[in-house]
């Protein structure tokens, strides 16, 4: 029982530290190894020789060593020493009787951790063994510090580099070299500035480097700008630089950390661009709903004046009319350009409501021609364009989609040229089919060309070969995964200086046909049916006396001023054969309107015909196409809306309650 107490107490003590003596006169040793043990050290022994040191310091792993300078054998007490240190990391205390300062110098290069003069007092050897211990200790902490710490920094993910107080660089970590392009053994000791070269990213101007400016102000400054790298692309960075201040405020170096943050810039550039697209979008549909309401009267009232005219002509007497030949031809100019703004109205509207899921037949020429009328200002000015179209093909695409890749395709040719040389460049647009049947799109321009190295990744997301803020590097990345979505293919063939060949492969599908073999269908003339009970409900004056005048010869027409005025001779008790109403109003627009009639008179909901000018909302989108009224667009063509209402006047019959007659009616 006394001894399990006993080794109890022992072992809540402090282990001892193991001293190991190293001296030749055996009289000296056991005294010193009998102090060691007064003061509570463990000394299992005493070497005499260097060989004897060595093979007790392997058996015995001494926290310390005492060693004579002067020792028998072939290697004295400081190469002893020195293998000590070497092997066993074991910090080392000598002991001496004198010492020269050759010995001197000799014995400070194996760093020892003091001296002790011969004889050696209790006192004075406590101190040196307690000092020695704890130094040593405190060296093995700190290097387990630094050991840690440079482990953290070589695995962190941002780039660190350090400089002196003078500026001149001491560390990087492996990201800092990857980015840097410099390795630490070769900036090490260079100014801060040969390693670390940034400029603005817009104005290209240079930079302040920020650790020469943080090690001049004593201050944190942020890191932001394009750093350049010597034979490689440039890229991006951002962060912080700090410096490094003793315990007194005295700079004594700087450290900046930092990160490449150049894709989350192009991530950035990405996202402005969409959201200025998606506002540019929003006006376009907006532009068209406005441009559309001045062009139906527009239209209207010159296609009526036309007929007018035409009409005139053909029953006149055998004067002189050449003034009206001169009117007819101003006015049919009119037409063609009313028209022209109609027909770009509509692709806008083309772009800017939303993805149909159905794919109708596309005609390959006329998505081309179309994409080379919006890209002329682009081609124009640079080079020829030489139209090769082969036989009239439709494939089963959406034009619009089509349209995005081909125009991207264009322009991408034209700025493989520069302005100036337009009568040499030149680019074919051709099409054809191929011994699979199906159609090809071939774009060829003599430009600059692309070398392999670019060619290789030309389809990879966020590469691009443009000037900084030129291009996002996503053009033919989006227009590869649209050719694909369709089951085709494109494909690049170039060479540097000597221009570029791109090959969109489309498969025709079961609806596409040749336009050769497709009947043609007749016009169908106006039908002349029974007058009809119209009502006209639209927000612009202008466009309801465009269409009275254009249908007022055929049918009775009342047009109230506002759709609450509709809405109340509805509610009074009107009805009417054909309501053609607005969709896009204020207050109360059409969608609101065909409610309320809905409710009040189903039948009388049936007969609404709902003109739109484009500016197509989730809800008006949503609206269409749950409805199943009859749509047309503005600006209609007169011929067109004639037909239709005429046509639901036979198809609907009369409506049972019939209007009166009323002093709106025009």
């Amino acid at each position: 029982m006394t001894t399990s107490v006993v080794e109890v107490a022992r072992t809540a003590l402090p282990m001892l530290k193991t001293i190991l003596v190293v001296e030749d006169e055996r009289v000296v040793a056991r005294d010193i190894q009998r102090s060691l043990s007064d003061l509570g050290y463990n000394v299992p022994a005493t070497a005499a020789s260097s060989d004897q040191a060595i093979l007790l310091a392997s058996e015995r792993c001494p926290d310390l060593v005492l060693m004579d300078i002067r020792i028998k054998g072939d290697r004295d007490g400081i190469e002893t020493a020195s293998i000590l240190r070497k092997r066993f990391d074991v910090p080392i205390v000598y002991l001496t009787a004198y010492a020269d300062e050759s010995t001197v110098a000799r014995a400070k290069q194996t760093e020892p951790f003091g001296y002790l003069l011969k004889p050696v007092k209790t006192n004075e050897l406590r101190s040196a063994v307690e000092i020695a211990l704890y130094k040593h200790e405190m060296e093995k902490r700190l290097r387990d510090r630094e050991r840690w710490l440079a482990t953290t920094m070589r695995s962190i993910g941002d780039a660190i580099v350090s400089t002196d107080a003078a500026g001149k660089v001491n560390y990087m970590n492996p990201v800092a070299e990857e980015l840097t392009g410099w390795k630490l053994d070769d900036a090490r000791g260079r100014p801060s500035g040969d390693v670390m070269r940034l400029l603005e990213g817009r104005s290209r101007s240079a930079v302040p480097n920020p650790l020469d400016a943080a090690l001049r102000e004593a201050r944190t400054v942020s890191v932001d700008g394009v750093l350049v790298r010597e034979g490689r692309d440039e890229r991006f960075i951002s962060d912080s630089c700090a410096p490094i201040l003793d315990e007194g405020g005295a700079v004594q170096g700087a450290v900046m950390v930092f990160r490449d943050v150049s894709e989350r810039r192009q991530l950035q550039r990405q996202l402005e661009l969409s959201e200025r697209l998606a506002t540019v979008g929003t006006m376009a549909a907006g532009v068209a709903h406005e441009v559309n309401n001045p062009l139906a009267y527009v239209v209207g009232n010159v296609t009526l004046a036309l007929d007018i005219v035409r009409k005139r002509r053909g029953v006149a007497d055998a004067g002189d009319h050449s003034w009206l030949e001169e009117i007819e031809s101003a006015l049919g100019d009119a037409e063609v350009g009313a028209n022209r703004v109609a027909k770009i109205v509509g692709d806008l509207k083309a772009f800017t409501r939303p993805e149909p899921d159905s794919r109708e037949p596309a005609e390959l020429g006329e998505v081309l021609d179309w994409c080379l009328d919006v890209t002329g200002h682009e081609l124009g000015p640079r080079t020829r364009v030489v139209r090769r179209f082969g036989p009239p093909c439709r494939v089963d695409a959406p034009a619009a989609r089509l349209g995005q890749v081909f125009v991207n395709l264009l322009i991408n040719a034209a700025h493989a040229f520069d302005i100036g040389r337009r009568e040499t460049n030149e680019v074919i647009v051709a099409t054809r089919t191929d011994e699979q049947g199906r159609a090809v799109v071939e774009i060829q321009d003599n430009g600059c060309g692309m070398s392999p190295e670019v060619l290789e990744r030309v389809f990879e997301p966020f590469f691009t070969t443009k000037a900084v803020g030129h291009g996002t590097g996503l053009g033919l990345s989006v227009c590869h995964g649209i050719v694909g979505s369709l089951g085709g293919t494109i494909a690049f063939e170039s060479r540097r200086g000597t221009g570029t060949l791109v090959r969109v492969t489309l498969p025709v599908g079961l609806m596409a046909t040749h336009l050769e073999s497709a009947p043609v269908v007749p016009e169908p003339a106006v039908l002349t049916g029974p007058k009809g009970y119209l009502m006209v409900v639209d927000d612009d004056p202008m466009v309801r006396r465009a269409i009275v005048r254009l249908l007022g010869g055929e049918h009775t027409i009342t047009a109230p001023k506002t759709s609450r005025d509709a809405l109340a001779l509805i509610v009074g008790g009107l009805r009417f054969d054909v309501v053609l109403c607005d969709l896009m109003m204020p207050d109360l627009s059409g969608m609101d309107l065909y409610g309320e009639i809905l409710r009040l008179a189903p039948e009388q909901a049936r007969r609404m015909v709902f003109l739109s000018g484009g500016a197509f909302t989730a809800r008006a989108v949503e609206f269409l196409s749950s409805v199943p009224n009859r749509q047309v667009g503005k600006p209609y063509q007169s011929q067109e809306l004639r037909r239709l209402v005429a046509q639901l006047v036979v198809e609907m019959g009369p409506i049972k309650t019939q209007t009166r007659e009323i002093g709106d009616r025009r």
